[in-house]
């Protein structure tokens, strides 16, 4: 095992099956050294002349459903707008949040990035391949894992809330709406229904929990469900670490991705906008063949872009993990399952923003809840590894029977 702090973060990083926390770590990137407020000052200074960022906002009341994508509003507005129109005091309850969220490095003024850099956790291979994420009080990103990587996420203002449950837990997984790499659950916890608080309670065996302070660090492991929300304004800086696994996953979105295209090609708008995350609607691909290309260029055909280092896990034993974790130099909390009263209580105060007045989207007429299951189902884990396992079986098949008839020639 490594020694120095770096390597020794990475070894934690790569082998962990729960979330940790890194309380106040030194991260010392000099782009935060000053308030939230310097920090968007340098934004407008900085950004491109007349281009001003287009935050998402959605009301808060909006309860009925998890608050997907697409039912927020956009609005283009400066970050001193953000902050004036966003930013409550304590006796004053928003109507509305707004964010600023998912945003690629490349798209930030470079002053509002200086410094950031996540070799200190044994990743300098990173090629500003991360995202940051600015929202208001209320801002919330709905349950969800993510297909590729190991996350580490930055606190760099305010705090969030981070529920978290295991890959095993029995949460009702959706690909609609479909995001690459994003599996949804269609659990509310924004805003449970009171009516539902009995069936919540089942998770609670299976949740952790964490609220992000400035300075903290969260080490999601792979394919852990969570729900954020911003528990006051925030700004928060993620990095997936792209793994060797995720190259088998590769062929198991592209086949889901086929799925749900295939329902929406020839569809009004409106149906397409239901079934795809906003940032999927201008990515349908034309053909089924021109997604296999995707494919063989991304799995089949690796050599082609190796740029990126793809990072392997597990290979450490979890007592090799322990003694890692209790030899190193800086803190490190691992998170335990959320006792009972607090995992009630939290969700309980969520379900209480039920007895608000709210208008409600109501979409139910624009798909039939019967073709929803059938989508969900054809896209179910189980089904696309069965596709899999039977095209490889195929490929392998095919193989064989060349080498066979050349070694006859």
């Amino acid at each position: 095992m490594a020694t120095d702090l770096s390597s020794q973060l990475r070894d934690i990083i790569l082998n962990t099956h729960v979330p940790l926390v890194l309380p106040d770590f030194p991260i010392n990137w000099e782009c935060f050294d000053d308030s939230l407020q310097h920090w968007c000052t340098r934004y407008d200074q900085d950004a491109s002349l007349g281009s001003l960022p287009a935050f998402e906002s959605m009301d808060v009341t909006d309860c009925e459903t998890p608050q997907w994508e697409r039912k927020r509003k956009h609005v283009k507005m400066s970050m001193q707008k953000f902050l004036h129109n966003f930013t409550m005091t304590a006796d004053k309850q928003p109507k509305e949040w707004a964010a600023y969220q998912y945003v690629r490095a490349h798209d930030i003024p470079p002053s509002c990035l200086s410094g950031i850099d996540f070799k200190c956790f044994g990743f300098a291979e990173h090629q500003n391949d991360y995202s940051l994420w600015l929202g208001s009080k209320g801002a919330n990103t709905p349950c969800h894992y993510d297909t590729y990587g190991v996350n580490i996420v930055v606190q760099a203002y305010g705090s969030k809330s981070w529920l978290l449950f295991p890959p095993e837990t029995p949460l009702q997984s959706t690909r609609i709406p479909y995001e690459e790499s994003s599996v949804y659950c269609l659990e509310n916890f924004y805003a449970p229904a009171p009516d539902k608080l009995q069936y919540y309670e089942q998770f609670q065996e299976h949740a952790y929990h964490c609220l992000l302070q400035p300075g903290d660090v969260l080490i999601v492991p792979r394919q852990w469900w969570h729900y954020v929300e911003a528990v006051s304004t925030s700004l928060s800086v993620n990095y997936w670490v792209p793994l060797k696994s995720d190259l088998d996953l590769t062929f198991d979105e592209l086949l889901v991705k086929h799925v749900v295209e295939s329902f929406v090609k020839g569809e009004s708008n409106q149906l397409k906008q239901y079934l795809l995350n906003p940032n999927q609607l201008g990515e349908i691909a034309e053909s089924a063949s021109s997604l296999f290309s995707q494919f063989e260029h991304a799995v089949l055909k690796p050599s082609l872009d190796n740029k990126r280092k793809l990072w392997d896990t597990d290979y450490l034993t979890e007592s090799e993990v322990l003694e890692l974790l209790r030899s190193v130099r800086v803190c490190i909390r691992t998170l335990d399952v959320m006792p009972k009263e607090a995992y009630t209580q939290l969700i309980t105060d969520n379900a209480k923003r039920h007895t608000q007045d709210r208008p409600g989207r109501k979409e139910d007429a624009i798909i039939s809840s019967t073709l929803e299951q059938l989508i969900n189902s054809m896209c179910a884990p189980r089904c696309i590894a069965s596709i899999k396992q039977e095209f490889f079986r195929r490929m392998k098949q095919m193989i064989d029977y060349r080498a066979k008839t050349e070694r006859l020639l």
